[in-house]
């Protein structure tokens, strides 16, 4: 019975994973609880810009602009190799974010075997490959996902440590230096990686933690020198500083941990309170789950996830909570080993808990494939023919979703909202023809467009946020060529 559930449990997750490459031209769901992350209209064109410019433009670095794979450079740089076989293209960059998520299904499904049964670690594998989170921002061509596969990836790779053999620690050190390169937060889920190597290495710990920072340091350090010694130290510099978090207003720490703990609830409507449940469990009564390092370590990572977004206090994005998923699947699961041996009631309350959050997560991804829509993409496409066919303007985007646009149908941009270098000197070095903009316009960003006057060429309505739901298309005149325009 047991290998026949392990056997439909992984079958089940199959399906479900490989539904995630079904359209990916379309658009992220509207109307869903993430609906304010701002991920689906600029991340996806901000991360692959560089690699986007190498095909567009010759080269990776557009003076003057935001160019952020100089500090996050591992995504620009396989989107680069991607690029090569398929082109500048966005379901080629959202293909690959898929194959990602799924190979994190498959590195969970690992991880939990390495800690408990097989049929438990088809239950993970199959609560992971049915979230609507995970399916949502698996398939936008932003830095989570990966980070979550790194993530996975070191927490095996530390599982497989012990005291005989230090090419594990060696290889974490090299992983580490990879995923903070990938996404410099993802600094946050170190301590999970380091006590899982703690507790398989034992006597040897402190030596093989050493051995892992020397090689992460040595990996970041070389990476720094390199950079702070090129062409692009300003732009790295610029990537920190527009990052930099705001002081610490410690008088609203009470309410900024409600809304944590509400917001939360992003992550899964079921899972989420269950694994609430689960840690009340364990400290209560079920402290025997703390001797198992992989539950411990999933823990630390939630909190190191929870701090940072503490931290940032009301600067955050629903996207931020991705990480919290694997290691709130990873207590449940292990808790219902658990639980099978020491309370069969209680272990059965958890499975069926478990059960129906398969069942209402998997019908919320059925939802978003049946209801898909194409708004964002067919506003991109009619941009892109309006701008091919206007020969006297300058054939370049100026917008804070200009990447995201530059990746969806292949037309050079520039960004108005960050700059390295003052807005209206770039301007006037690059002249760009069109100008991009969401809702009404910036007033600190018209001052800055003086030297142009904007004529609205055409509007389109696009997603469901109130703020950014009206995508305008403007044609930038010289005001000196205005007057006879």
């Amino acid at each position: 019975m047991e290998r026949r559930l392990h056997n439909i449990f992984l079958l089940l997750a199959l399906v479900l994973c490989l539904l995630r490459f079904a359209y990916l031209r379309a658009d992220f769901p509207n109307h869903s609880p993430w609906m304010m992350d701002q991920a689906k209209f600029t991340d996806e064109g901000w991360w692959a810009s560089a690699a986007v410019r190498h095909f567009l433009i010759g080269h990776w670095q557009v003076t003057g602009d935001y160019n952020p794979a100089v500090a996050v450079p591992v995504w620009p740089v396989l989107l680069t190799a991607v690029f090569r076989f398929t082109g500048v293209s966005i379901v080629a960059a959202r293909a690959v974010n898929v194959f990602f998520s799924i190979a994190t299904i498959g590195l969970v499904y690992l991880l939990v075997r390495h800690y408990a049964t097989e049929t438990v670690a088809a239950v993970a594998a199959l609560l992971l490959a049915a979230s609507p989170f995970a399916f949502a921002f698996g398939r936008l061509a932003t830095l989570d996902t990966m980070v979550d596969f790194e993530f996975c990836l070191l927490l095996w790779v530390a599982s497989y440590a012990n005291p005989r053999r230090i090419w594990p620690s060696i290889l974490l050190g090299l992983l580490i230096s990879i995923m903070l390169l990938t996404k410099t937060t993802s600094v946050v889920l170190v301590p999970a990686v380091l006590w899982l190597l703690w507790m398989a290495t034992k006597k040897r710990s402190l030596l093989a933690t050493l051995y892992v920072g020397a090689v992460a340091g040595a990996g970041m350090g070389i990476y720094l020198f390199a950079v702070q010694h090129s062409r692009y130290a300003d732009d790295y510099h610029y990537f920190f500083d527009i990052n930099a978090l705001a002081d610490v207003e410690w008088d609203r720490t009470a309410f900024l941990l409600r809304q944590l703990l509400r917001h939360c609830m992003w992550i899964d409507r079921v899972l989420y309170p269950a694994a609430l449940a689960v840690l009340l469990l364990s400290l209560a009564w079920l402290r025997q789950l703390w001797r198992n390092p992989l539950f411990t370590a999933s823990w630390i990572a939630f909190a190191g996830d929870a701090v940072y977004i503490l931290r940032r206090q009301d600067d955050y994005a629903p996207r931020y909570f991705l990480a919290m998923l694997v290691p709130l699947i990873l207590v449940l699961v292990l808790a219902l080993q658990e639980l099978k041996i020491r309370n069969r009631v209680l272990a059965s309350l958890l499975a069926a808990t478990l059960a129906l959050a398969v069942m209402f997560d998997t019908a919320q991804v059925l939802g978003f494939l049946s209801h898909r829509q194409y708004q964002f993409y067919s506003a991109a496409e009619s941009i892109k023919a309006i701008v091919n066919a206007d020969p006297h303007a300058h054939r370049l985007l100026l917008g804070s979703s200009g990447d995201q646009l530059s990746l969806m149908i292949g037309v050079p941009s520039i960004n108005d909202g960050y700059s390295s270098e003052d807005l209206a000197q770039k301007l006037s070095r690059y002249q760009p023809g069109w100008y991009v903009g969401w809702n009404e316009l910036d007033q600190d960003i018209l001052g800055s467009l003086s030297a142009f006057r904007l004529d609205k060429v055409a509007t389109y309505r696009v997603f469901d946020h109130d703020e950014r739901n009206l995508l305008t298309l403007y044609r930038m005149v010289p005001a000196h060529s205005s007057g006879g325009s």
